[in-house]
């Protein structure tokens, strides 16, 4: 295995407060059959120093850029990340996630047990606080799992998953295009799971788990004015995308007519506009009703006026419903 399936760990780094614990859970793999790539993405420069402890306890290459590319595109910035390392199989870390002392050694027995039929392997997940208490653990993954069942599951609300989670082929990478580039990099990862799966199953990694941090220092948790609206922006793209590519790729555990399509993407894109907790404005209101019109076959107007509407249940205080 050591020759045959050499795993890039690619992290694409910005804050400080938790790299360190990122870094001495994967000093800490029982497998080191692995180089570690981080691309600083002109972040805080305590970053270098934190690399400089590690630097004789792992294979590292560490690149400084000069110009912060996250901040427009995150997808750009993993690309050029992952585009560092060579190796045929990439797992695109984190700076503020921790993975468990046998995730290597779990994905190389996974590999050779499934002899790399899989384009794209993935670890179960736990979500933990800034502390790195245990919040919750999160449904597991089927074993294997199609693209298409995968969206369906997500867009469901029945499933998390996570950038961090995921190691894939770089051959598969590159002739899927990469991470589409939706602001913030929002729904990126799902689209890319989505897409690997579509040729192969995804295969679960069974016996190890990264531990997802909520610290309230991510977007994930960034509620902020600013990442609100890009968020929904990017919900807006993903609809779009989702509805093409279901279309294009039915599920395979249940037929989706149009109209349960529409259903489906209208309910998941308002509950994501519910966790921003954020007010939608007239333009935006607008764009939504552009949206309802071109993706869930909604007459104009319908979007304009669910929008006023999820506007006074939300400054009302009530919770999300259809």
């Amino acid at each position: 295995m050591k020759n045959d399936c050499p795993l890039a760990i690619v992290i694409p780094a910005y804050k400080p407060a938790f790299f360190r614990k990122t870094l001495e859970s994967i000093a800490n793999q029982s497998d080191r059959n692995f180089k570690v790539y981080i691309g600083d993405d002109a972040g805080h420069e305590s970053l270098a120093d934190i690399v400089r402890e590690f630097m004789g306890k792992l294979p590292i290459e560490y690149k400084r850029f000069e110009n912060n590319l996250g901040r427009g595109s995150l997808a750009k910035h993993w690309e050029r990340c992952i585009r560092m390392s060579h190796e045929p199989w990439i797992w695109l870390f984190s700076d503020d996630d921790v993975m468990d002392a046998n995730c290597v050694e779990f994905f190389f027995r996974e590999l050779k047990a499934t002899g790399c039929r899989h384009d794209l392997y993935r670890f179960n997940t736990i979500s933990v606080d800034s502390d790195g208490q245990r919040l919750s653990e999160n449904p597991p993954h089927p074993q294997n799992e199609t693209g298409a069942d995968f969206l369906v599951a997500r867009l469901r609300g029945g499933r998390t998953s996570t950038a961090q989670e995921l190691i894939f082929s770089r051959a598969a990478w590159e002739s899927s295009g990469g991470f589409p580039d939706f602001p913030l990099g929002w729904p990126s990862d799902d689209a890319f799971i989505a897409t690997l799966g579509v040729h192969k199953t995804i295969r679960a990694i069974p016996g190890a788990r990264v531990n997802w941090r909520l610290s309230g220092q991510n977007i994930s948790t960034d509620n902020s004015s600013a990442a609100a609206i890009r968020k929904v922006q990017a919900c807006r793209e993903f609809v779009g995308w989702a509805a093409a590519f279901l279309q294009k790729n039915p599920p395979t555990n249940r037929h989706l007519t149009n109209g349960d399509l529409a259903v489906l993407l209208e309910d998941w894109f308002f509950l994501q506009m519910f966790y921003t907790r954020r007010l939608a404005t007239l333009k935006t209101s607008l764009e939504i009703d552009a949206l309802a019109s071109s993706s869930w076959n909604r007459r104009r107007g319908y979007g304009f006026l669910k929008t006023m509407k999820f506007n006074c249940n939300l400054a009302r205080g009530k919770v999300f419903s259809r």
